[in-house]
């Protein structure tokens, strides 16, 4: 129609327009407009041998939607901005067990995928079986595999540092809170028990306070964990998400915070602010850990692995709030 050649109006649709004349590309758009054209994305990735597409994993591991903890909703708007921004597209797939995993990734050819929630063993099973790169969050078993990418944080170190804080508060009777004792809330739990150890307080697994990640039984645990509270007067918790319902229970219960028993977060949502009291809790920037897992896949699915870094720890920072009562004074 427009006596120019498929590759000039391929530069125009694609934006590469520095060796067509501004004549030319004033052209090709209008008719572009003019036909509502779109370019056969499949038909393209087809003849490049590569989908563009970035798989998000995110485990479930007990909760029934992984998304309603605001920590999992601020990582996944991270990773879809910067997948976009880099000429990607992003598919999202929460699951509760491995093996699922396998059809959904062979099926659409993926290009690469970030996982998030996995534990012990389980990103090895997914390795063997997908041999593209991999960008890992918050996973503590995979250092040694090739063709991974570890992001995580100083977690014991922070919670060292949150669980020191609290004891200088002059608490001594301290339980430590989580939905499980592995991976990096396990890290958040060494981290409570270093500082409890070097203060000459109990550490043991006794202090441990189990909280249940789904709907199934939650009201029957908070009860519990109203009752056992009693024993502390503090309580450290892995995450602002179970910081929060424990709050919200303690108090429904007629117990004061932070007068009665004190309560800490780690993540620093938003909501962790919004709470009352709000929080004294542990600060990650969860924009930079979703940028960041992206821009180190990129760059391995690009071919430039010697820029990419096999393991970035990225720090943190207590928020000091007001949820923990110095009982010094």
């Amino acid at each position: 129609m427009l006596n120019v050649s498929t590759t000039t109006v391929s530069n125009v649709i694609h934006g590469k327009t520095k060796e067509v004349s501004p004549a030319n590309v004033e052209r090709i758009r209008k008719v572009l407009e003019e036909y509502d054209y779109m370019p056969n994305i499949n038909a393209r990735n087809l003849a490049s041998k590569r989908s563009r597409i970035i798989g998000m994993v995110v485990k479930v591991n007990g909760k029934e939607n992984p998304f309603k903890d605001q920590f999992f909703g601020e990582l996944l708007g991270a990773v879809e901005e910067r997948v976009r921004s880099k000429g990607y597209n992003l598919m999202v797939y929460a699951l509760n067990d491995v093996q699922q995993v396998q059809k959904f990734i062979l099926s659409w050819n993926m290009d690469g995928l970030v996982t998030c929630g996995f534990v012990e063993g389980e990103i090895s099973y997914l390795q063997e079986r997908y041999k593209k790169p991999i960008v890992i969050i918050d996973d503590y078993d995979t250092d040694d595999l090739d063709n991974c990418i570890n992001v995580r944080l100083e977690d014991k170190k922070a919670a060292y540092e949150m669980t020191k804080y609290v004891i200088g508060c002059g608490h001594k009777k301290i339980a430590f809170l989580a939905d499980n004792n592995i991976n990096l809330d396990h890290q958040r739990f060494l981290g409570y028990c270093q500082a409890m150890e070097e203060a000459g307080l109990p550490d043991s697994e006794e202090n441990f306070l189990k909280i249940c990640s789904g709907n199934r039984g939650e009201q029957d645990n908070l009860k519990e964990l109203c009752e056992r509270s009693y024993a502390y007067t503090a309580i450290i918790c892995a995450s602002d998400y179970y910081a929060s319902m424990l709050l919200n229970a303690l108090q429904d219960s007629g117990r004061k915070i932070p007068e009665d028993i004190s309560i800490t977060g780690f993540d620093d949502v938003e909501y962790a602010s919004l709470v009352r009291p709000a929080l004294t809790t542990v600060r990650q920037d969860i924009q930079e850990k979703g940028q960041v897992a992206v821009d180190m896949l990129v760059k391995m699915l690009e071919g430039k692995p010697e820029e990419a870094e096999t393991l970035v720890v990225l720090p943190t920072r207590m928020v000091i709030r007001d949820s923990v009562r110095n009982i010094n004074k």
